[in-house]
């Protein structure tokens, strides 16, 4: 199975003795996912974060399978109840 998440679209095939069996095209991929992070963090954080923090994330923090080990990476941004700026440590988990 090959997959490709691009911005805009993602793309899958299933690939069987040198031939495609099935493929299927989807509009959604990076940038929803960004937004899925960024909406995540202002709901349960209270924290606003722009897309490149959430690109942040989804590249440093992001997989399909369990990590073996924890990684954490420390974000900023705009306290929503405050207007101050805020810093946050956010794990895979």
């Amino acid at each position: 199975m090959v997959v490709d998440v691009g911005g805009g679209t993602s793309e899958v095939a299933v690939i069987s003795l040198g031939g495609i069996v099935t493929k299927s095209s989807i509009r959604i991929a990076g940038n929803d996912i960004d937004e899925a992070i960024t909406t995540y963090i202002q709901r349960e954080h209270k924290l606003a974060v722009g897309t490149q923090t959430a690109e942040q994330l989804k590249i440093e923090l992001g997989s399909a399978l369990p990590m073996p080990d924890e990684r954490s990476v420390e974000i900023r941004g705009r306290d929503l109840p405050s207007g101050l700026p805020k810093s946050l440590v956010v794990t895979s988990e």
